[in-house]
């Protein structure tokens, strides 16, 4: 266990309680005697008394997500030490780390995607050998043809808009999301979502890991989503995001 938490050191983390309310954000500063040592310069760790039970999730985009259970050993509003580390269980670790949210968004099959990004290339390489075609004929028969006459004579192609889907953002985290949706998807297909976060349009490349086999009054399945290939960007933007809505549930969380 030691060499991976160390790994961690510098990374972002979020504490939350047995019951899975969110207490407080900071930074691990170190891994001692398997003693977790979070910091926050800004002050606004939360006590806790000691013994009291609590969650661990450190962020790493390039290690990925750890989860941890471990009890508070010392408790400052700028450092928090946690003692008895264990790992959680995968059932446990779906449960804890999720951020509840109401978003609105639509996705699309990758594969969907992929296809259209094909044939609009394909469409766009036909208008192309279309415009010098014409152009070659002008200039054998001596005449000159401006961009609009060639706009007339060669219609450009409608660009191909693929098939997406309404969806409604239920939880998110920083490894992935669970979404509802009035279509059903297969097991490990690759879902690009669309949403807006911060005020500003995101795009979330995914992978289908569980789908809900029954449907509510409204047609709805809910599906459970692993994040892939995330750029800088967008993750950082999604971090952005997920620490300013922590913020609020921790100043809803008065004590703990």
């Amino acid at each position: 266990m030691a060499a991976p938490l160390a790994s961690y050191v510098n990374c972002p983390c979020e504490i939350k309680s047995d019951e899975n309310v969110l207490l407080a954000t900071g930074i691990l500063a170190g891994f001692y005697n398997n003693e977790l040592v979070i910091c926050d310069p800004r002050c606004t760790l939360a006590l806790a008394r000691y013994n009291r039970p609590v969650k661990v999730y450190l962020h790493s985009s390039e290690l990925g997500g750890c989860e941890l259970t471990g009890k508070v050993y010392i408790s400052t509003n700028s450092l928090m030490r946690i003692k008895d580390l264990q790992m959680l269980t995968g059932q446990e670790r779906r449960d804890c780390f999720r951020l509840a949210v109401h978003l609105t968004g639509s996705a699309c099959r990758a594969s969907e995607l992929s296809r259209v990004q094909s044939l609009n290339r394909m469409h766009e390489l036909e208008y192309d050998k279309k415009l010098q075609c014409d152009r070659r004929l002008a200039e054998i028969a001596k005449v000159e043809l401006s961009d609009e006459d060639l706009a007339k004579r060669v219609q450009k192609p409608e660009i191909v808009v693929p098939v997406s889907y309404p969806v409604q953002i239920v939880d998110l985290c920083a490894g992935g999301m669970k979404i509802k949706c009035q279509e059903s998807f297969r097991r490990h297909e690759r879902l690009i979502v669309h949403l807006e976060l911060l005020g500003k349009p995101a795009e979330l490349s995914c992978l289908t890991v569980r789908e809900s086999s029954h449907k509510d009054d409204k047609g709805f399945r809910v599906v459970g989503c692993k994040f892939q290939e995330v750029g800088s960007r967008q993750n950082d933007l999604l971090c952005s995001f997920l620490l300013q809505e922590q913020g609020k549930q921790i100043k809803k969380s008065k004590s703990i």
